[in-house]
C-alpha cells in the first residue's frame, strides 16, 4: 500500500543528475527519411510531415503562410466537413505551419486511435484540396492579423532590428503585407502545395506511443506519394548593418517598445552556447540581472529580455522591452551598463545557481515524453543544430563558471555593436 502523502511538507530537492537525449531511429522507406521516437507507454502519438520549402522559397511569404493553415482543411477524398469530423472524433488535432525554409503538417492523436487517422492523412498528402469559401476565410483572417500584427510597436521595433541584423534586403527581413494574401488564388495554393508534398521532398517525424502497425502504416504512405523534386533551399548569410539607434514615430501609441540586437557567433561555433548561457543570465528568464535592474530595482518597464537566437543564415542576441516615452534613455543606459557588467563583475553564485537551474529544467522538458523529445529532433533538422548539441548543452551548463561567463561576455555582449530600434511616440 503506498504511503499516504503529507501536503504539509516541503517534498525533497535534489540536483539534476545527468540528462540524457535517447536516440532517434532513422532510415528509409521507400525513399523517405523516417525519424522515430518511441514510447509504447506513451498515450499520445504524433505524425509530422516535414517538407522542404518555406516563406523564403514560396514566391511570396503570404502565400506560404495561407498554403500551410489551409492543407489540414481537406482532400479530394474528405471534404472539409468530413475531415472535421473524423478529427473530432478520434480526439485529434491537425496542424499545418510553415517557418521560412519548412512546411510541416502535424497529426496528434492518441495512440490508439492515430493509425485509424492514416486514410485521411494519406489522402491529404496525395491530393489537398479545400472549397474556396475555407481559402477566403484563411486569407482575411491571415490579413487582418499581420494588419493588427504591423500596428503594434512591438512588431514594429522587431521587424526594423530584424533588418539591420540580416541586411535591408535580405529575405530573412522582408516585410508581409495585409494585401499580399488577397492576391493568394487557390491554383496558386494548389499548385504550390503539391510541389512540396512528394517524395523527393519530404521527411517523416514519429513520435510518443508509436506502434509497429502505425510505423508501416506511415511507410506505406510514403511509397504512394508521387516522385517529385526536391525544393532547393538557400541560406543566404546575414549581412549586418551598421551599429545604430533608429527611431519610428508610431502614431496613437502609449509606450514605446525597444528592441537592440547584437550579431554573434553561428551554432557551429565553440562560444555559441557558453554565449546562450551568458545571455540567459542577462535577460532570459524572471531573476535574471535585467529582470532584476530594470523592473524590479528600477520600474522602468514590466518586462525585458534577452535571448540568442540561431538560425541557418546566422545568429543575433536580442533584448526586448517596453517602457513609457520618458524612460527609453535611462532604459538603455541600464542596458549598456548590464552588458559592460556581465564581463566585469562575474555571476554570484547565487545567480549561477538560478539560471543553470533554469537551463536544466529546460533541457529536462526535451526528455518529459517522447513526442517532446521527437520534437527536439525535428527542430534540429529544422535550425541545423550540429550532431550532439544536447549533450554539449547539459555538459557546458552543469560545469561552466563565472569567469568563463565573464570571458564570452567580454567577446560578445559589447555595447557599441547593439543595433537599437525604438518605436512609438516622437519624443523616444
Amino acid at each position: 500500500m503506498n504511503k499516504e502523502l503529507d501536503r504539509r511538507v516541503a517534498p525533497p530537492v535534489s540536483p539534476f543528475g545527468r540528462l540524457v537525449l535517447p536516440p532517434e531511429k532513422v532510415y528509409e522507406a521507400n525513399g523517405v527519411r523516417l525519424h522515430i521516437v518511441a514510447d509504447r507507454q506513451c498515450p499520445m502519438a504524433r505524425i509530422c510531415i516535414l517538407a522542404r520549402g518555406g516563406k523564403n522559397e514560396a514566391s511570396s511569404r503570404a502565400l506560404a503562410e495561407a498554403a500551410a493553415r489551409v492543407l489540414p482543411e481537406g482532400s479530394k477524398r474528405f471534404d472539409v466537413d468530413r475531415t472535421a469530423d473524423i478529427i473530432d472524433f478520434h480526439g485529434a488535432s491537425i496542424a499545418g505551419r510553415c517557418t521560412d525554409h519548412y512546411t510541416r503538417l502535424d497529426l496528434t492523436a492518441p495512440s490508439r486511435y492515430i493509425a485509424e487517422l492514416l486514410p485521411l492523412l494519406a489522402a491529404i498528402l496525395e491530393a489537398p484540396d479545400f472549397p474556396d469559401i475555407r481559402l477566403e476565410s484563411i486569407k482575411s483572417m491571415l490579413a487582418a492579423q499581420c494588419a493588427y500584427n504591423r500596428s503594434r510597436v512591438d512588431d514594429i521595433a522587431e521587424r526594423n532590428a530584424l533588418a539591420l541584423i540580416a541586411g535591408g534586403e535580405h529575405r530573412f527581413a522582408q516585410q508581409v503585407l495585409p494585401e499580399d494574401f488577397a492576391a493568394i488564388s487557390k491554383d496558386a495554393t494548389l499548385d504550390y502545395l503539391n510541389a512540396l508534398l512528394c517524395r523527393d521532398n519530404i521527411e517523416i517525424f514519429l513520435s510518443g506511443g508509436v506502434s509497429d502497425s502505425l510505423e508501416e502504416g506511415v511507410a506505406q504512405i510514403a511509397a504512394d506519394l508521387p516522385q517529385g523534386t526536391s525544393v532547393p533551399v538557400h541560406f543566404l548569410p546575414f549581412t549586418p548593418q551598421e551599429p545604430q539607434i533608429k527611431d519610428i514615430e508610431v502614431d496613437g501609441a502609449e509606450q514605446c517598445a525597444v528592441q537592440a540586437m547584437i550579431p554573434a557567433v553561428p551554432r557551429s561555433h565553440p562560444d555559441y552556447i557558453p554565449l546562450r548561457l551568458a545571455v540567459t543570465a542577462l535577460g532570459g528568464f524572471f531573476g535574471s540581472r535585467l529582470m532584476q535592474n530594470i523592473r524590479e530595482d528600477k520600474g522602468l518597464t514590466y518586462g525585458i529580455s534577452s535571448s540568442l537566437c540561431g538560425v541557418q543564415e546566422g545568429s543575433y542576441v536580442d533584448i526586448a522591452a517596453q517602457c513609457a516615452p520618458q524612460y527609453t534613455g535611462q532604459l538603455l543606459d541600464e542596458l549598456r551598463g548590464e552588458l559592460v557588467k556581465m564581463a566585469t563583475v562575474p555571476l554570484t553564485s547565487d545567480e549561477l545557481l538560478r539560471m543553470r537551474l533554469y537551463e536544466q529544467t529546460r533541457l529536462a522538458s526535451v526528455l518529459d515524453n517522447a513526442i517532446a523529445t521527437g520534437d527536439h529532433y525535428l527542430t534540429a533538422a529544422t535550425i541545423g543544430m550540429p550532431p550532439g548539441y544536447f549533450s554539449e548543452q547539459e555538459s557546458v551548463t552543469a560545469t561552466i563558471t563565472p569567469d568563463q561567463i565573464a570571458e564570452v561576455s567580454a567577446r560578445y555582449l559589447i555595447p557599441d555593436n547593439l543595433r537599437i530600434v525604438i518605436a512609438g511616440l516622437g519624443q523616444c
